[in-house]
């Protein structure tokens, strides 16, 4: 390098401000033409609403023209649909209704499992999709199955039923207007769009044909002839309570719970929730994950409250696979014992808000959160945003702020970007940035495009959010081509060619890898893709101190991975296998040390399904870590989860989950009763058992949880 370390440094920091400008500029002047409307669907208001049964025999049906004509999305986009499909709409002040006539020419293979609301998967099913702002960015979708089951992108309430026929199925549903959000408009225009997914012919289809290309809510339909029609104000309490016993270790723990939360209409399409007290009794526990570098793992959210309009608190960058660095302002399980808190989520004119606050309990004392996130739609289908984060604990503050943007021009061109800086009580505000640019070209087929870089400084310390890794600096390039065929076997094949350049955040390489990868996609649901790379990588080590540090040394790193799946329905449902072999740095237990060695993992998962409302589920992982030098195992181990669900009626479960890992011989045992009475309403009576090791002991324990949770909406 010509340049010293500090005019390095400054250089990067001028010429990530130079891009992102220049990339701005160019972008600016393109067209904010919207896509051109296919169909649009006028609405009529219903003198007398439909039984809700799955019967299309009421008046209001009769009466009305239906709507068909639907469109392959897959396997053939833009061929006919190989069944016909018909919509019935209608209003009135309360409800939307729809209709629907699923047939089939095949109906004894029409298949629909009896699940848990929201828990089926690849199932004939029909889909409304609303986009109530009109906007083309944002939608809610509501799914049935022909057993009736109920699927939701957001979790909201509304009525259905559905019913087999003799030459296919039939569904109704009556969804409320106060379990949408809308404009406070006299006369109401929103995009819509109906999907039908055939399971034996691994097809779906639309109303309003769908290009692979384009983003599919910009080509939506429009509805039309909705007038005079208000969600009102509406309040949702949703109470709970219940009791635990708990017996740990020899020591016994009774505990009764009672909270609620609340959701309150501020305005049509801006909603305050509360909570206060959160319900104890998670039914799920963690998996087991072995901890075998120095950096956190992340999980999922499982709460109502954090999960529902957890869209509003992303960055433009989140869940893109072509990234390395895993970052989240907001990672809302840092938020462990909440005694109360609120958020206010919505849109309006193009903007969309994301306001939480939080008081959370801790082991010593109490912390505060505050999470500010506001995004500007831009241009056709862009973004801008802003964001807040800040946690104040007994002694120290952090405090995070970041600008991000998605620009997405010529349909299949898309520049992401992020830039935080991080602020703390406790000093350490210099070197404290961290950002994420990436320019990606993604058609279906043809040409695959994907630039990025990637930098996160010393002193970046996201307490509200997650962070994998600190000191790293990435560029990476990626060229590929994806063919799509029609007819045949195969369906989709691509392949991709990647490099990476590794730094340190002062710009010393720290390592460099070269990624081969094929993709393949077969008609008959089977899926798998496998790779090649090498390269060569310095490892991070914890100090004594606890921070991270480079060790200085690289080490050859090489080896392949595969990935197979196959999805099929009826008994044999699903089976997955996955599996890779690496020449690599080994870690020792205390992440002091690393010295070179060979990894072996192998995953597999395969579900049951003998009848429509029990399914069985098996899935293991296991590792392997080898010393190079002298052939030892230094590390074996297998983590497995076994599950059994029956779902007696719709309304009544059963549920048993096992969960474990053979190095320490550790498990946790789940089981499960539940009964539903209504939307949101329910009582369950749950066992956990568990097997721990704690501090070199064994230690076992169980509890018992019974819980009543019931909705009131006002």
């Amino acid at each position: 390098m010509f340049f010293s370390q500090g005019k390095r440094y400054q250089f990067l920091k001028k010429f990530i401000f130079a891009f992102n400008l220049a990339s701005i500029i160019f972008l600016i002047p393109l067209p904010s033409l919207s896509q051109e409307k296919l169909k649009v669907l006028y609405i009529e208001r219903v003198v007398h609403p439909p039984k809700i049964d799955g019967r299309l025999n009421d008046e209001a049906w009769q009466a009305n023209q239906p709507v068909g004509n639907f469109v392959q999305y897959d396997p053939v986009n833009g061929a006919q649909a190989s069944e016909e499909t018909l919509v019935w709409t209608g209003y009135d002040d309360k409800y939307v209704y729809f209709g629907f006539l699923m047939k089939d020419s095949q109906p004894e293979k029409i298949w629909a499992e009896l699940t848990p609301r929201n828990e089926f998967e690849n199932n004939d099913s029909i889909t409304v999709i609303l986009d109530t702002y009109h906007d083309g960015r944002t939608s809610i979708s509501f799914t049935l199955n022909p057993k009736g089951v109920q699927a939701n992108s957001v979790e909201t309430i509304w009525k259905s039923e559905a019913r087999l026929n003799d030459d296919g199925w039939s569904a109704e549903m009556a969804i409320p207007f106060k379990s949408l959000r809308f404009s406070s408009a006299s006369e109401q225009v929103w995009g819509i769009n109906f999907k039908r997914y055939i399971h034996r012919l691994n097809e779906t289809d639309y109303w309003t044909e769908v290009k692979r290309d384009l983003p599919s809510l910009q080509q939506m339909a429009e509805l039309r002839g909705l007038t005079g029609i208000r969600p009102g104000h509406n309040l949702e309490i949703f109470p709970y309570a219940g009791v635990r016993s708990t017996h740990w270790a020899g020591e016994k723990d009774d505990k009764l719970a009672i909270g609620t939360d609340l959701k309150y209409g501020l305005r049509p399409n801006l909603y305050l929730d509360v909570t206060a007290s959160p319900d104890f009794s998670q039914v799920e526990s963690d998996p087991f994950i072995y901890q075998l570098s120095p950096y956190e793992r992340y999980f999922s959210e499982r709460r109502p409250f954090f999960s529902e309009g957890s869209q509003y608190f992303q960055l433009a960058t989140e869940n893109s696979y072509d990234l390395t660095t895993e970052a989240s302002l907001f990672y809302s399980r840092r938020i462990s014992d909440p005694r109360l808190a609120a958020k206010i989520s919505g849109k309006s004119s193009g903007y969309s808000f994301g306001l939480l606050g939080a008081l959370n309990k801790e082991e010593y004392g109490s912390s505060e959160f505050g999470i500010v996130r506001i995004t500007k739609d831009i241009f056709k289908n862009s973004q801008l945003g802003i964001y807040y984060t800040g946690v104040g604990g007994e002694t120290s503050t952090n405090h995070n702020l970041a600008a991000d943007y998605s620009f997405n021009f010529k349909d299949i061109y898309y520049l992401r970007g992020a830039h935080v800086f991080s602020f703390n009580s406790e000093g350490g505000n210099h070197n404290n940035g961290l950002h994420l640019v990436q320019f990606n070209r993604e058609p279906d087929a043809g040409l695959q495009l994907n630039l990025g870089l990637e930098r996160t400084e010393d002193n970046v310390n996201l307490q509200a959010g997650y962070l994998d890794r600190i000191d790293f600096q990435s560029w990476h390039s990626m060229v590929g081509y994806a063919w799509r065929f029609n007819r045949g076997t195969v369906q989709r094949v691509s392949w991709d060619l990647t490099g990476t350049l590794s730094q340190d955040s002062h710009g010393h390489k720290v390592g460099e890898q070269l990624e081969f990868m094929m993709f393949w996609n077969l008609f008959n649901r089977i899926d798998f893709h496998y790779g090649l790379f090498t390269g060569k990588n310095q490892y991070q080590l914890l100090t004594p101190a606890g921070d991270l540090a480079w060790n200085g040394n690289s080490l050859r790193n090489y080896g392949g991975h595969f990935d197979f799946s196959w999805e099929r329905g009826g008994f044999l449902k699903e089976i997955g296998l996955e599996g890779g072999w690496e020449k690599r740095g080994i870690y020792n237990e205390e992440f002091t040390a690393v010295t070179p060695g060979t990894e072996f993992r192998l995953e597999s998962f395969l579900s049951l399904r003998p009848r429509s409302n029990l399914e069985l589920s098996l899935g293991a992982d296991w590792i392997n870590q080898q010393m190079s030098s002298t052939g030892e195992t230094v590390f074996e181990g297998l983590t497995y989860e076994a599950s059994i669900h029956y779902q007696i009626t719709r309304e009544l479960f059963l549920t048993t989950r096992l969960l474990g890992e053979t190095r320490e011989d550790q498990y946790n045992f789940d089981f499960l009763v539940g009964y539903y009475f209504g939307a949101g309403n329910i009582i369950q009576l749950s066992l956990k058992k568990s097997q721990r090791k704690e501090f070199l002991e064994t230690e076992k324990g169980h509890s018992f949880t019974l819980k009543l949770s019931y909705l009131f909406r006002l």
